[in-house]
């Protein structure tokens, strides 16, 4: 049986009210479903608020920190600005050695960069304005009345500004406080006054501004010291040029008037050996006449004082001789011939011809030298100061003593070395040794009178090669004279 069969069996009220109940719980039904669509609808759009307002809270701070970023961007911006300006005017003033020049640095962008539109430029001891950005002639009237009123103040702080109560003044003066001003000063010398005003943008004066500005200010300082100390280098490197060529006047003079002494000297000495020379040639040869007893028969008495005559004479004619030749060398008026020549032999004849008057003193004289040795020289000079040094070393050496004649090579040169183990001299005799009638305080001095003119003759004989002689000695350890000679092909 089928539900319709069903209702039509029943009653009709009975029919009626179930069909209302059935309604009644279809609806029931249906609103239970919607309160709990609605409650989830509900929680939903409480979350969408909550995810709104989370939103809009990161959106402000977004917002915020864009901001933010875009001030410290900007910030960054302008200190990177600054920052290249202070390099650009350490570039610029690096060579810069003029004031003037250094003034012209401070231009209209120079303030604008530093972030303001008026910049004034004024130095310290005449208060003179080297650099004006937008003053007017009253204000900078004003402004040098109140630096001449405030220098000692100025000396004492890198930067003013206008919360400093000892320049509020410059506030009512300027009416405006957004200004900054600092000496130009290194270590305790004020050089000048800078002073900027107007800001371009901000309201105030910020931190940055001042730490450049004061940046700025010692940087110039720098510069204008660096500028003061090369101008006084520069006066005392003129006043010492001017101390120097009156001094090389001086010493120039004083070189002329010892070249003319030294001129006349040998001049003098030259006509008095000159002079000497024809009644000493005339004593020598009388009293080598006598000495070999042409005029008869002498007492042996009278003999032996004229051999002393004889050989006093030989030595008064050597010493004639030789100051001849120092005088002929010094005047130039020597004939010098220096050709290539082989000094090796030279050597060893010089120590051959002395060997005997070693021997007498029981001394060793050996010879160190190659089998050749070509150099340029003039033979017989050179052999003059071979003899004359063998000479001294075996005088000044005492008995069983060596002396060492020894010559070197090198690429340019040969080296020629007369060593002695003798009673050798100090420091103050080594440096007068060359000079003429110089003579070395030593035992074998003291007992044997000399010239000293030989040394003396041996320098302008290689002064002549225009070589160099020198020695090396030390008391009671020898002596050991040393020349050049122009090595050749």
């Amino acid at each position: 049986m089928n539900f319709q069969h069903f209702l039509r069996s029943l009653d009709p009220l009975l029919a009626t009210f179930f069909l209302a109940g059935s309604a009644i719980i279809v609806l029931v039904l249906y609103l239970v479903n919607k309160l709990q669509t609605i409650g989830i609808l509900k929680k939903n759009i409480d979350y969408l608020n909550q995810t709104v307002q989370s939103l809009d809270q990161e959106a402000k701070l977004i917002i915020k920190s864009d901001m933010e970023l875009k001030l410290y961007q900007e910030e960054v911006e302008d200190k990177l600005d600054k920052l290249v300006l202070l390099k650009n005017i350490i570039l610029s003033s690096l060579q810069i050695m003029d004031r003037e020049h250094l003034f012209r640095q401070i231009d209209e962008h120079l303030i604008q960069v530093l972030g303001f539109k008026k910049g004034l430029m004024v130095t310290t001891e005449a208060l003179e304005v080297k650099t004006n950005i937008g003053f007017s002639q009253e204000e900078i009237d004003g402004i040098i009345r109140f630096l001449s009123a405030k220098k000692e103040l100025l000396k004492t702080t890198y930067l003013f500004s206008s919360e400093m109560n000892t320049v509020k003044e410059l506030k009512t003066l300027l009416e405006r406080d957004d200004y900054l001003l600092a000496p130009i000063k290194a270590r305790s010398h004020v050089y000048g006054i800078f002073l900027v005003s107007d800001l371009l943008s901000a309201s105030e004066v910020q931190r940055g501004e001042k730490e450049i500005f004061s940046i700025v200010c010692m940087y110039l300082g720098q510069c204008l010291d660096n500028i003061n100390l090369f101008e006084e280098l520069y006066q005392a490197k003129d006043d010492l040029e001017k101390k120097v060529n009156e001094r090389t006047n001086e010493l120039v003079k004083s070189l002329r008037k010892v070249e003319t002494v030294s001129r006349m000297k040998s001049n003098f000495i030259s006509s008095v050996s000159h002079e000497l020379r024809t009644p000493l040639t005339s004593v020598k040869g009388f009293s080598s006449l006598l000495v070999k007893e042409k005029f008869g028969k002498l007492p042996e008495k009278a003999k032996a004082r004229l051999e002393k005559i004889d050989e006093n004479v030989d030595k008064l004619v050597k010493m004639v001789n030789t100051l001849l030749d120092i005088s002929r060398i010094e005047s130039g008026k020597m004939e010098i011939n220096i050709v290539p020549d082989d000094i090796a032999p030279l050597i060893s004849e010089v120590a051959d011809l002395l060997l005997l008057q070693a021997q007498a003193k029981r001394q060793t004289l050996q010879v160190t030298a190659p089998e050749t040795c070509r150099v340029f020289m003039d033979r017989s000079l050179i052999e003059r100061v071979l003899i004359n040094l063998t000479n001294n070393a075996i005088k000044f050496t005492p008995e069983g003593g060596t002396i060492t004649l020894s010559c070197s090579a090198n690429d340019d040169a040969a080296v020629i070395t007369v060593k002695d183990t003798g009673y050798g001299m100090d420091e103050e005799s080594q440096e007068k040794i060359f000079q003429e009638f110089y003579r070395v305080d030593n035992p074998v001095n003291r007992q044997i009178r000399g010239s000293g003119l030989g040394l003396s003759l041996v320098k302008r004989i290689i002064d002549s090669h225009k070589q160099n002689l020198w020695l090396e000695s030390q008391p009671e350890q020898g002596t050991t004279f040393s020349f050049t000679l122009k090595k050749a092909e």
